[in-house]
């Protein structure tokens, strides 16, 4: 386990610090990855993976952008060759057009890529191609060599790779440190598992049904801006996943296999939470507004309503409430029902003080979306801020009842536990978010901290002394 745990830390973390793109692409050659890694670490991996991620970026933490992604997620994987699999989707903000899967079933996509997606489906698209180079193993592959290589030249061929997808000049040493033959034929992997994660992807795409064709026509549009803008602007996406003319033929001849089956899913939830990223990701709310202005006075009546959300948005990230109030009641009277609309009220309402009012938006909403994430986290929030933490940690443990997981519930519950004075309780939940966060250290401190505070309870003391054996464990394995 050291040695495949310490290549892959060392690729993909090195990768991560500059900032580069994960997706690599790599030998087809049959599912052997899974004789040479277990399930149990390719997990670790993936899991090692995130941790150093959420150490070296920001992620979004949006509830709503996050119940979608992993919603969209999930109901891809769900028709993929491995609908089991223990999938983690995620938002990165960055504006670089790209997305990434790892092993263990991680699959990040930048805000970028999500708003230049023309549609769902095209969003879809991506995610579905990403998920075909997890179940097909494109990533673990490459220690499919190792058997008949040193682990450094393993490590060298790797590395390569990576540097030379994401920047030609940075990655020229590297290259040096291995044979050319074997980058061309890492070049002539490239296609091969391109092509594959293709195919893949787009059987998954249909059977959770979305449109084919926005596979290739995401790729064209790609194309085309990297013509348009030149070499030093090709999205991030075309330098680990190259497109050819030949690539998008291929594609669109594929998807004009397949028909077109109808909607099933909200595609309206895709433009709202576009628009909500465009906002938090936005550097001038002064800009952001005079593009919401322009857009309003432009574009076509059907987009009249997110680009409106939109605007409301930008509008209470400058603090004008009452205009933003203005513009968002129109969007409930049309759709008293739509969540998102309901939740900019309610922090409309708190922003102006009018706290028992948000409250009963949250209520009310509850009863329609029971025990819905975004809402319920809000909803939190909110509770947690007017000092009603007792009613907050209720919400939050029928979350983790419900199977959600996740360091914001646990930051949250831990907070809930610490303002009614429990803690050992606090302590603990602090732990889990540490944990989560891959900060094994803390969590292992903040468990010390709740046993000191449980005091002569031996069934907290219990649970904590079998949680610290788990993540002291977990602390040796990423030292050895």
């Amino acid at each position: 386990m050291r040695t495949i745990f310490q290549i892959v830390s060392l690729v993909f973390f090195s990768h991560l610090s500059s900032g580069w793109a994960l997706d690599i692409a790599l030998p087809e050659m049959g599912d052997s990855a899974g004789e040479l890694i277990s399930p149990r670490e390719e997990q670790e991996i993936g899991q090692a993976f995130f941790w150093r991620l959420q150490q070296s970026t920001d992620l979004v933490e949006d509830p709503e952008v996050n119940s979608y992604i992993q919603s969209l997620g999930y109901r891809l994987a769900s028709n993929s060759n491995e609908p089991n699999l223990n999938y983690t989707f995620f938002v990165v903000p960055d504006a670089t057009v790209n997305a990434f899967a790892t092993p263990g079933g991680y699959v990040g996509v930048n805000s970028g890529l999500i708003l230049t997606a023309a549609n769902e489906d095209e969003l879809a698209s991506v995610m579905s191609h990403e998920i075909a180079h997890i179940t097909q193993r494109h990533i673990l592959r490459s220690f499919e060599n190792s058997k008949r290589m040193t682990i450094p030249r393993t490590a060298a061929m790797i590395a390569a790779a990576l540097l030379g997808a994401a920047d030609p000049k940075a990655g020229s040493a590297a290259i040096m440190a291995v044979q050319a033959g074997s980058i061309q034929s890492q070049i002539d992997y490239t296609r091969a598992n391109e092509a594959e994660a293709d195919n893949i992807g787009m059987q998954t795409l249909v059977k959770s049904g979305f449109n084919p064709d926005a596979m290739p026509s995401f790729f064209e549009k790609l194309q085309q801006a990297s013509r348009f803008y030149g070499g030093d602007a090709i999205p991030e996406f075309l330098r680990t996943h190259p497109v050819t003319t030949s690539r998008i033929a291929d594609a669109r001849g594929r998807a004009s296999q397949y028909k077109v089956k109808p909607r099933l899913s909200d595609h309206e939830q895709f433009y709202l939470v576009r628009e909500k990223l465009r906002v938090m990701t936005a550097q001038d709310s002064q800009d952001l507004i005079k593009y919401y202005q322009q857009q309003l006075t432009e574009d076509k009546p059907e987009n009249k309503d997110p680009l409106n959300y939109g605007y409301v948005l930008a509008l209470m990230k400058s603090a004008q409430y009452t205009l933003a109030r203005q513009r968002l009641m129109p969007l409930i009277e049309k759709e008293p029902d739509r969540l998102a609309y309901q939740l900019a009220l309610a922090d409309i309402e708190l922003s102006i003080g009018r706290v028992d009012a948000a409250l009963a938006i949250y209520e009310d909403n509850q009863r329609l979306y029971p025990d819905d994430r975004a809402l319920t986290l809000n909803e939190v929030h909110a509770l947690l801020t007017t000092g009603r933490p007792d009613k907050a940690a209720k919400l939050l443990q029928t979350q983790i009842e419900l199977g959600e997981t996740g360091r914001q519930i646990y930051k949250l519950m831990a907070q809930a536990k610490g303002d009614m004075g429990q803690k050992s309780e606090s302590h603990a939940w602090l732990a889990e978010y540490y944990y989560q966060s891959g900060l094994l250290k803390a969590a292992a401190d903040q468990l010390h901290l709740a046993a000191e505070a449980a005091g002569h309870d031996e069934y907290q003391l219990s649970k904590i002394a079998s949680r610290l054996r788990e993540v002291e464990n977990a602390m040796s394995e990423m030292e050895n």
